[in-house]
This record gives C-alpha cells, sequence and structure tokens, in this order.
C-alpha cells in the first residue's frame, strides 16, 4: 500500500511540475515577444522623430509596458518618454507636439497602441515637457 500511494506521489508532483514548467515557458516567451515589439516600436517612433524635427538631439529615455497607475496619468498600458534635445521650432511645444503627433499617427505602425507618452523639450534654458494621452495632448 505505501509503495502506491508514493508512486501516486510522486506521478503527481511530476505532473505540477511540468504543468509549472509548461505555464512558465509559455508566459517567458510571451514576455518576451512583448519587449521585442515594444522595442521596435520605440526605434520605429525615434526614426520618425528624427527624420521630422530639426533637434540636435532625440532619445528615448523611459519605455515600460504593462499596467501601470500613477496619481496624475491614471491607467496606462504603455508609457513612452522621448527627450528633444535643442530643438528649433517656430510655434509653442503643444503645438509642435499636435505636429508631431499627426505625423507619427501616419507613419508608424502601431503608434496608437501606446497610451502616454510624453516629449520633454530640453534647451540651455529651459525644459517644456508635453504629454499625450490616448492622442490628445494633456
Amino acid at each position: 500500500m505505501k509503495t502506491q500511494s508514493k508512486q501516486k506521489n510522486t506521478k503527481k508532483i511530476i505532473l505540477k511540475l511540468t504543468l509549472g514548467f509548461i505555464i512558465g515557458i509559455s508566459f517567458g516567451f510571451g514576455v518576451g515577444k512583448m519587449v521585442k515589439s515594444n522595442s521596435r516600436l520605440v526605434n520605429s517612433i525615434e526614426t520618425t522623430l528624427q527624420q521630422n524635427c530639426n533637434c540636435e538631439l532625440i532619445k528615448s529615455e523611459n519605455s515600460f509596458a504593462g499596467i501601470q497607475f500613477s496619481k496624475e496619468d491614471g491607467f496606462s498600458n504603455t508609457k513612452l518618454d522621448f527627450t528633444l534635445m535643442n530643438c528649433n521650432f517656430t510655434s509653442s511645444a503643444e503645438k509642435e507636439v499636435n505636429r508631431l503627433n499627426d505625423i507619427l499617427t501616419n507613419e508608424v505602425e502601431n503608434y496608437d497602441s501606446v497610451d502616454l507618452i510624453t516629449f520633454n523639450f530640453k534647451s540651455e534654458n529651459q525644459i517644456q515637457s508635453v504629454k499625450i494621452k490616448d492622442g490628445k495632448i494633456l
């Protein structure tokens, strides 16, 4: 009797480990695919910004994928931050961001999947931040 119960326990443990391994591998591949997709999106946005902005330097500061919450911005799934250094534009930062948002919407595939994007315009004497949430300037 004891050997049968040990065999059943061993089989249950092996089954649980196998299921845990399969679930872990599936989760890992899903996360990897999401990270790779997010990286491609950030690179595409950065390239489009470089082509359409008159700035010395454009770089991606932060890229977050997954459910997030902040008091000032609310819930978001994808959050991106870009810094644009020493840009030359004739209008206000909000109008420039609106122009860039239109360009990104038309040229970047899956741009509409970004919930929150922040553009930080930095120059020697000032920093201006403009946020876009779900395609609307905040």
